[in-house]
């Protein structure tokens, strides 16, 4: 993937990341699988298992966002320092 697609993408996810909505709406959904977890009998492995599947998948989702936000941000630096390095070769070469 190249570099501007990682910033493309890490834009994408920083969008969603700090979207009001999705962040209520993931705080709630948490909530409730954490409350459906303590009301859920012990006995019940096959359901508390899915719910504890449930909670790994929200919290995948969340983390996933956060590396592409993470690999854009590092992509636009990496992509700033190769712009300045070849607008100092110019000024060296004498192109500018």
């Amino acid at each position: 993937m190249s570099p501007e697609q990682r910033v493309y993408d890490g834009d994408r996810a920083r969008e969603v990341l700090e979207n009001e909505v999705f962040q209520q709406v993931f705080a709630d959904l948490a909530t409730e699988i954490t409350e459906q977890w303590k009301k859920s009998p012990a006995r019940d492995e096959a359901g508390r298992h899915e719910l504890w599947l449930m909670q790994s998948l929200l919290s995948k989702l969340q983390a996933m966002l956060q590396t592409t936000l993470d690999t854009g941000k590092l992509a636009r630096l990496d992509l700033q320092h190769q712009q300045s390095l070849a607008a100092k070769a110019k000024r060296l070469v004498g192109l500018d």
